[in-house]
């Protein structure tokens, strides 16, 4: 029974130091190398905060996206928009311009995409998972990851610690 409870704090300290890594590269990507979008070998995450493409997603799921050489209609991609982020579906590609609607709205996009504003497309559709990474992005979030690491790290010395007073 102690080797499944400290394989398992292994398991949750890994996980835990990989995301607080993956974090980490993502920061310094977008801040120093300046990227609005940072991807990590070449796939990159977005949280969905609208309702626009339901029933395919809704808010609060995560999106891995991953760019790509050309779009078709029917692709679901990630664009920019006066500094945000949307998600929608290819309706129409004119040459390297491409007619872009919600699935959920009534009307296509009020502009036409250029491919140099398309960050990627849609691969795998994570429910709920954005709700998760927009709090551990929050100051708490950040203070609960890093706490908890510290437990973990130190509870096989405090355990010790116990048996040995």
């Amino acid at each position: 029974m102690k080797q499944i409870g400290r394989w398992l704090q292994r398991f949750v300290t890994a996980i835990l130091v990989a995301v607080i890594l993956m974090n980490g590269i993502l920061l310094v990507k977008r801040f120093v190398y300046h990227e609005e979008l940072p991807s990590l070998f070449g796939y990159s995450m977005v949280t969905v905060l609208s309702g626009s493409m339901e029933p395919a997603f809704s808010p609060g799921d995560s999106l891995i996206i991953r760019q790509q050489a050309d779009y078709k209609p029917g692709e679901i991609v990630t664009f920019g928009d006066q500094g945000t982020f949307v998600t929608h579906r290819v309706m129409e590609k004119n040459g390297e311009t491409f007619q872009t609607k919600g699935d959920a709205n009534n009307a296509p996009d009020g502009v036409t995409i250029n491919r140099d504003n398309i960050y990627g497309s849609v691969r795998l559709v994570i429910p709920r998972l954005g709700n998760l990474i927009l709090f551990l992005k929050s100051s708490l979030g950040m203070l609960v990851m890093v706490v908890a690491l510290m437990l973990l790290v130190e509870a096989p010395h405090l355990r010790k610690r116990e048996l040995a007073g």
